[in-house]
């Protein structure tokens, strides 16, 4: 894993075996935690212009960064979504919410049919 790769700063989104891990960030933390690959299974680092992501399968490690230059698209569409503090239950206006951003890239094939090949979590900043 190479995560000189990853934005310098953001938000972790990181799935194991047990536990689920969504929390900020900054790399060099990153760098001198022997934990962080021990049970991962999948790995989202991101801040608001570019997403490092590893995926652990049976095949092998996947390891990419995408941001809008790397991926070939012909347009995007944003959806957001907001996460909850760790013992909230619901989304109401009392509870400790964050909002991150889905970017879709979008392309069209020769009979203008739609498809999304790719995607990236997005952080957004109050």
């Amino acid at each position: 894993m190479n995560l000189l790769n990853a934005p310098e700063q953001g938000i972790m989104y990181a799935l194991y075996r047990d536990r689920v891990v969504y929390e900020p960030y900054k790399r060099e933390q990153l760098e001198d935690n022997e934990n962080l690959m021990k049970d991962l299974l999948e790995l989202h680092l991101f801040d608001d212009t570019k997403e490092y992501r590893f995926i652990r399968k049976r095949k092998g490690d996947v390891e990419v960064c995408i941001d809008d230059s790397t991926v070939s698209h012909d347009d995007s569409y944003t959806e957001q979504i907001y996460t909850l503090a760790d013992n909230a239950e619901m989304l109401d206006e009392t509870s400790k919410k964050t909002l991150i951003e889905v970017v879709n890239y979008i392309i069209y094939d020769e009979n203008d049919l739609m498809t999304i090949p790719n995607y990236r979590l997005k952080e957004v900043k109050a």
